[in-house]
């Protein structure tokens, strides 16, 4: 086999048929990088406005005030930050969300009965329910209801502080929620949770029973709710009135100063010299666009270089005559439809890569490589050809492989197929019995090196190779 030598005609309408992701690759590119710098240009302007300049004015700013006017302008910042977190958790909260009219309680008194003789467990529950396990299982158990939620709404207590010296001890749990339903289903999750915890401690601290002497729910009007909601809002109405009075009495160095400290200050005052920053010139991102196109477009044709000069499978131009000393017998194009104008510009550079060779459609080029068939093996005395490919044939390939076998059956020539002659035993087998053979294979699908092997297999079987037929 001789070394296949770059063809810069092929390799530039190889290039040319990828136009369509071609321009595609050129318009990403061109986006991207106009945006890139776009959002460079951001960046530097938000950083010089932001970053330095807002650092050194806040600086300056804090050297030219007092402790008590440095003082005054932190504790406004400290009363923004609280009331921030404060309306934060009057959002989030399940409990702030309640309606104080129309709460569903849940009451849970459960005694605990140990042996005499015996260390009262009560202490254990309280401590065991008190943790997060059990408001983790209850949230598990109820659909809207989040840990931190679970945490709110639940609340252990002990009605008997003074039990020690009773052999009967008891806990109360109570558990308030928004609708009914929300609330029967954290009461009997409480009281899963119980019965696991009372199997555990039973083996720990020895036998005892937890006695479930209440159980109720009822509607209610919550009093101490609606106060601790109002508490809540009133600690924020006080917390802004108080930084409203001590923003009264700012200098303008301490409301420039608080201003620059203050988060989502959308609106500064001019004295802090932050200028808005001009738009770029269209240019610039018009010569950013050009700049991204070439890139990309170079880009795109390295990367298609590179596949060409490392592709080691044969290819549709390629001559067999120079590779492997066999004549060519047919090119077998694509059937290419031309259904639109971008189909008629594939098809001007199939043309224009093809000039010099006969351009022909398949239905024509397969009586003619028939033909040529014919004739090689009428000069050549052979009665019978045997059509070989490397590789296993596809249904378009086994199409064509029947239609020479129907033409060459008129000149009573008989016609066989073999494929996949390299890596089937049975196939490899049959080179006992040839004595000419022709190469069908699909441009794509085969290695130059495989080509190379079954020639020689060939040539070891003494096999005629009388030519080589290529389908696109």
């Amino acid at each position: 086999m001789n070394e296949k030598e770059i063809n810069f005609h092929d390799l530039f309408f190889q290039i040319m048929l990828h136009w369509r992701s071609m321009i595609l690759f050129i318009l990403i590119g061109g986006i991207v990088s106009s945006a890139s710098t776009y959002m460079h240009l951001r960046l530097s302007s938000a950083d010089t406005q932001d970053g330095r300049s807002e650092k050194a004015i806040r600086s300056e700013l804090k050297k030219s005030m007092t402790q008590t006017e440095l003082s005054a302008v932190e504790q406004a910042l400290l009363n923004g930050y609280s009331c921030q977190k404060w309306q934060a958790y009057i959002e989030s909260s399940a409990l702030m969300a309640l309606d104080p009219s129309q709460v569903y309680q849940a009451d849970l008194v459960y005694a605990v009965k140990a042996a005499k003789d015996s260390a009262d467990p009560t202490a254990i529950y309280l401590d065991l329910l008190a943790t997060n396990d059990m408001h983790k299982f209850v949230a598990k158990k109820t659909d809207p209801i989040t840990l931190a939620d679970a945490h709110e709404l639940i609340h252990v207590l002990d009605p008997n502080p003074f039990t020690q010296k009773q052999e009967n001890s008891s806990f109360r749990i109570t558990i308030i929620a928004g609708t009914k339903k929300i609330c029967t289903t954290m009461s009997t999750a409480v009281q899963e949770y119980i019965k696991t915890l009372h199997k555990l401690t039973k083996n720990t601290y020895g036998p005892h029973d937890t006695i479930l002497l209440q159980d109720n729910m009822a509607k209610i009007v919550s009093t101490s709710l609606l106060q601790e909601q109002i508490d809540m809002r009133s600690k924020i109405t006080r917390l802004n009135t108080e930084t409203a009075d001590l923003m009264k009495d700012f200098s303008e160095i301490q409301t420039q100063y608080y201003q620059l400290c203050t988060p989502n200050i959308d609106n500064v005052s001019s004295n802090t010299s932050k200028k808005e920053t001009a738009p770029a010139a269209p240019s610039t991102y018009l010569r950013s666009s050009v700049w991204g196109v070439l890139f990309a477009m170079i880009l795109y044709i390295s990367i298609l270089f590179f596949v060409y000069i490392t592709n080691k499978r044969l290819q549709y131009t390629d001559d067999p005559a120079d590779l492997y000393q066999i004549p060519a017998l047919g090119h077998i194009p694509a059937d290419h439809r031309h259904r639109n104008f971008l189909d008629h510009i594939d098809h001007w550079l199939r043309v224009q890569r093809d000039k010099g060779r006969c351009l022909i459609s398949a239905k024509q080029a397969i009586p003619l490589s028939a033909a040529a068939i014919h004739v090689t093996a009428h000069k050549k005395g052979f009665r019978h050809i045997d059509g070989i490919s490397c590789r296993p044939i596809s249904k378009n390939t086994a199409k064509i492989e029947d239609e020479i076998r129907y033409i060459l059956n008129k000149y009573d020539i008989g016609f066989q197929t073999t494929d996949n002659i390299l890596y089937n035993a049975d196939s490899l087998e049959q080179l006992c019995t040839m004595q000419a053979a022709v190469l069908i294979e699909k441009a794509g699908s085969v290695y130059y090196k495989e080509l190379q092997q079954v020639l020689r297999a060939l040539q070891q079987q003494d096999v005629c190779v009388i030519g080589m037929i290529i389908i696109e």
